[in-house]
């Protein structure tokens, strides 16, 4: 039966003119070497991409073809068919209609999985065509919601849409705090909220950059999951009046990340983030991170320099350590020694020696900096320039031979001189220490399953600074279950990269206004941060709102 299906497969793809008697033979040796059925073989071959596989089957065997991620599927639909049977036969259960039960499926021509979905179900079965990639994506957010909240007892919000029973048993926690991790982990969250509220508790993902809330609790389970959060991070279970910090592994499917747990004592109870930090993070090469050719051209020379001073500036939340660490792993090399003081170490490093603040045992960024210039370092990476003292000390290292890279919270690369002025610092040591500032964001990209275009307006181009006409296309966010209905898909870098040269130094020892400073800085080429972004909109990768948001809110 399963040689007859492959036959009538392979049949169906020749008669359609989509591939021809030579490619089918090529595929169907390619099959049997790598043990794998005729589709997968046709596409790992490049023959057909899945799309256009199973659109072809649709219109010869007269079955429609769905998009999946951008169908609302029936929650309660999920209760015909066991997500193992689901994910083994690549099918997802969408609605049901006077015992007639509609599923996707990517193998139209399995007879007997079909035969036997009726027989367990007791339904007629209708048939649509998704995409197997598409399906395995939509078992994944759909049933991995529903097992999660059937340990809580809660509710699902925009995105998951579920809806189950109370938790009864101290183990259903232990397993629905793991689910709770690993959804986080699938979904890309960078942290996890837990808030308690008057009548429940919300859990809401920082994905990309922006909170978006997955599920409510009810607040019987708020207890028990706090108290397991605070057994995994080595906290005082009892404690609940005063904030604790902790950290911890978890591994999902295979894959370790580490989470720092933090409590904070408010109203309703108390609050609990999990960052999420994950180490293939720090393993990011630099051109990956979204750098134009002409900035990261430029980096690339500045993180070269024999000393000085080099600083990434931005918000909490923007990329900065990324930044340092894919630099780090540039610089690294047998040849140099490179230490560096975090807090905490988010990611580890190979051959590079890290260590991490710890006030209460006298261990500050400007105590850790001393140290390590008796370490005899070539390089050193200060976690961040918080003080006057580390600031200082900084300056001394560059000063004497040694390249520092640091962080700074500052708006843009201009204001970071200024925010030095402020603090105190003789204007010429900054002017001759400083090699470079590199500011920065991260803009969300628009979900390409699901992006609107819009038509460009007058007022809507002004907002932007775009003057004249304008040629490219403009786009909104929508949402899809692609996206988890947050019209976005994945974040890139936006850069402002500010060198000092000889008129900038001169400005800078005249205590000059940061407007002043990056007047003359774009004069002299460097592209803003607003710019960077303007390029994005340009090429119908982010909307207008994300510039705006990154940019100027």
């Amino acid at each position: 039966m399963a040689n007859q299906r492959k036959k009538q497969l392979g049949q169906i793809l020749v008669e359609a003119g989509k591939i021809n008697d030579n490619q089918l033979e090529e595929a169907l040796t390619y099959k049997q070497s790598r043990n794998i059925y005729l589709g997968k073989a046709i596409i790992e071959l490049g023959l057909l991409t899945e799309k256009e596989m199973i659109q072809t089957l649709g219109n010869q065997l007269n079955l429609p073809y769905l998009d999946l991620l951008n169908y609302e599927i029936d929650p309660e639909v999920l209760e015909r068919i066991d997500e193992t049977i689901a994910l083994k036969q690549k099918i997802m259960p969408l609605f049901e209609l006077d015992s007639i039960l509609t599923v996707a499926i990517g193998d139209p021509l399995n007879i007997e999985v079909i035969d036997d979905i009726s027989d367990k179900t007791g339904m007629e079965v209708n048939l649509v065509l998704a995409t197997e990639s598409d399906i395995e994506q939509a078992i994944d957010l759909y049933y991995s919601a529903e097992k999660f909240i059937s340990k809580t007892g809660g509710k699902a919000d925009k995105g998951a849409r579920i809806v189950s029973k109370e938790i009864d048993e101290e183990t259903e926690i232990v397993e629905a705090v793991d689910m709770l991790f690993n959804e986080a982990i699938k979904m890309g969250a960078s942290d996890v909220h837990i808030e308690p509220r008057e009548k429940d508790v919300r859990i809401r993902f920082r994905v990309d950059g922006v909170l978006q809330q997955y599920y409510t609790i009810p607040k019987s389970s708020m207890a028990p999951m706090i108290s397991r959060v605070k057994i995994l991070a080595n906290m005082d279970i009892a404690e609940s009046r005063v904030p604790q910090d902790g950290r911890f592994s978890h591994n999902a499917n295979g894959k370790k990340v580490d989470v720092r747990a933090s409590t904070f004592p408010a109203a309703m109870g108390e609050k609990v983030v999990l960052r999420i930090l994950d180490e293939s993070r720090g393993r990011i090469e630099l051109h990956k991170l979204g750098f134009s050719e002409d900035i990261i051209k430029i980096w690339r020379k500045v993180i070269r320099n024999p000393n000085g001073i080099v600083l990434v500036s931005g918000p909490t939340g923007s990329g900065k350590t990324t930044t340092l660490y894919a630099t780090m792993n540039i610089v690294n090399t047998v040849e140099v020694n490179i230490m560096t003081i975090e807090d905490p170490i988010e990611y580890q490093l190979d051959n590079i020696n890290q260590a991490q603040v710890n006030p209460r045992a006298g261990l500050t960024f400007s105590t850790a900096l001393r140290s390590m210039l008796r370490q005899d370092p070539d390089i050193l990476m200060v976690g961040e320039m918080r003080d006057v003292e580390t600031i200082e000390i900084a300056v001394r290292a560059a000063l004497t031979g040694h390249l520092v890279f640091s962080t700074i919270h500052t708006n843009d690369a201009a204001s970071t001189f200024t925010r030095l002025l402020d603090m105190g610092l003789d204007s010429f040591l900054i002017s001759s220490s400083i090699r470079a500032v590199l500011a920065q964001r991260l803009i969300r990209i628009l979900c390409p399953r699901c992006k609107l275009e819009i038509e460009p307006t007058d007022a809507l181009l002004e907002s932007i600074g775009v003057d004249g006409k304008f040629t490219g296309k403009l786009y909104n966010a929508t949402g899809c279950a692609h996206c988890k209905n947050s019209g976005y898909h994945g974040r890139a870098g936006v850069y402002e990269l500010l060198i000092p040269n000889e008129e900038i130094t001169d400005l800078i020892n005249k205590h000059a206004t940061a407007t002043e400073i990056k007047k003359i800085a774009e004069k002299n080429g460097m592209t803003s941060l607003t710019k960077s972004a303007l390029v994005f909109v340009n090429k119908g990768l982010t909307s207008v709102e994300e510039m705006i948001r990154i940019t100027m809110g």
